[in-house]
């Protein structure tokens, strides 16, 4: 928005407030004069008729808005109003925040004829782009967390003196958050629960069953495998066998594979109720999306329309190909769309970070060490209780620290690994872009080679310290645990 554009956008909305005031005060004895004059005076039908001519009357002379701008403004001051419970000294202050402008001057001689009663409007998608972000959008959402989460502590680098530490991605997903609000849009009886990231090892229920974390059969498999080998290569370097989990946290989106978005969303369709027209045009944008090179690889969904679907996004149940998880991402991918948006009067950021770990959301990705637990591989992997990620993994929740980059917290082992990941081939793949390489070749001491695609080294070196099964636990001796309190700040 330039500047002539918010200056007229202030315009209209003073004069939308003067010309409401005005229509205000003559409205009101108007509509009880006609009231009084309709033959029916001292019945509750009275009343009504007032009301409704004082409505009319208000409408009729008040000054409508035509920028976007001033609908914002009008919008934003009305939720401000609204959140901190100011009653309305001016009768349409109430109702600044309607969508269209006609539904807000109903509102506002309903609320200067009954003073007392003063509803909080409902959420409305708020303009945003890139080039010109609204700084609300992101912020209107309430939350409350549950009990069973236990305090941050710090971890105790004594203890951690001769045992290794790994890690591997999470999302940014909060635990036993109670989402009671989106957009302003209260959800009530639609309220979920955000079923947990990095809090999933601090969630008291999983401490007294000794678990760390949580993933499908096949990762909890394989990174419970990879954390026995690391039980060795520590052992034979005289370690003491104790191995230390540090997830790091995947960009924004690494959540949409999880359950946590799709209830958010779910909760939002049955708190909103949009018309079958938009839940079936987005039904049929996710039967004809495109996932991993196939498309309509969906065609099979059951539709946003039919009851079954929720059960369908949660478990997969009557999918013919594909899993849940993906399909839960094409979920996530086709509500998060301004016609989505627009449609359920949202803004999914609202959503999104109304889900997030605070501890973490506002950070950087591939963040490593926020919450950290000691591996217990030997007690093997067991079937679980997330309704995306089935099969838990054994552990003890150990502590909390500030968090680092992964490239600075496994710095040595980071280094060493770097090297052997420059020069891949990336056509089709993710590339990195040029200074993301000529970092990676300063930082591996190697001459620039920026003939070609290639992909990022710096995706591939996480990759490797995530999955691969030897030679990726960094050993916790005194100049480590020194130079670890030094990045972290810790004493």
């Amino acid at each position: 928005m330039g500047l002539l554009d918010y200056l007229e956008s202030i315009g209209e909305t003073g004069a939308m407030l003067g010309s409401g005031a005005v229509s205000s005060m003559v409205g009101m004895p108007y509509g009880v004069y006609k009231g009084m004059t309709s033959g029916k005076y001292g019945t509750s039908e009275a009343n009504r008729i007032a009301e409704e001519e004082a409505r009319r009357f208000i409408e009729r002379n008040t000054y409508q808005p035509r920028t976007e701008g001033a609908q914002n403004a009008l919008q934003y001051l009305g939720g401000l109003l609204s959140d901190a419970k100011i009653p309305p000294i001016l009768p349409e202050a109430a109702a600044l925040s309607a969508i269209p402008m006609r539904q807000s001057m109903a509102r506002m001689a309903e609320n200067a004829a009954i003073p007392n009663k003063f509803n909080k409007q409902t959420g409305a998608y708020l303009v945003s782009t890139p080039s010109n972000i609204n700084p609300m959008v992101g912020t209107r959402y309430e939350t409350e967390q549950l009990p069973g989460i236990v305090p941050r502590r710090p971890v105790n680098y004594d203890e951690m003196l001769g045992g290794s530490i790994m890690t591997y991605p999470t999302d940014m997903l909060s635990r036993n958050t109670l989402v009671t609000s989106v957009s302003d849009i209260p959800l009530g009886n639609n309220a979920f629960v955000t079923p947990g990231g990095l809090m999933y090892m601090m969630d008291k229920n999983n401490i007294a069953k000794s678990i760390g974390y949580a993933s499908n059969q096949s990762a909890a498999t394989s990174q419970n495998n990879r954390a026995l080998r690391a039980i060795e290569e520590n052992k034979a370097m005289g370690g003491t066998g104790r191995i230390f989990m540090a997830p790091h946290t995947m960009p924004s989106g690494g959540e949409n594979f999880s359950t946590g978005p799709t209830l958010g969303l779910l909760s939002l369709i049955n708190a909103t109720n949009p018309s079958e027209t938009l839940l079936n045009t987005i039904s049929d944008q996710m039967r004809n999306a495109t996932v991993k090179g196939v498309k309509g690889k969906y065609k099979d969904f059951i539709g946003l329309n039919d009851p079954m679907a929720r059960q369908q996004l949660i478990t997969g149940e009557g999918l013919t190909a594909g899993s849940p998880g993906d399909l839960r991402k094409v979920f996530v991918d086709k509500m998060s769309n301004v016609g989505a948006e627009k449609g359920l009067g949202f803004n999914y950021p609202d959503l999104q970070n109304a889900m997030f770990d605070p501890n973490v959301m506002n950070r950087s990705p591939f963040l490593m060490g926020d919450s950290i637990y000691e591996a217990l591989p030997n007690l093997g992997i067991r079937p679980g209780t997330h309704g995306a990620y089935g099969y838990d993994m054994p552990g003890l929740f150990f502590g909390n620290t500030r968090g680092a980059p992964i490239s600075e917290f496994m710095k040595p082992l980071y280094n060493q690994i770097l090297p052997t990941q420059m020069n891949k081939p990336g056509a089709g793949m993710s590339k990195a872009s040029p200074q993301d390489l000529l970092n990676a070749y300063q930082r591996a001491g190697q001459t620039p080679n920026l003939t070609g695609v290639y992909m990022d080294p710096n995706q591939l070196t996480r990759g490797k310290l995530s999955t691969a099964g030897e030679n990726i636990s960094m050993f916790m001796d005194e100049k480590e645990i020194k130079r670890l309190k030094k990045l972290l700040k810790e004493r």
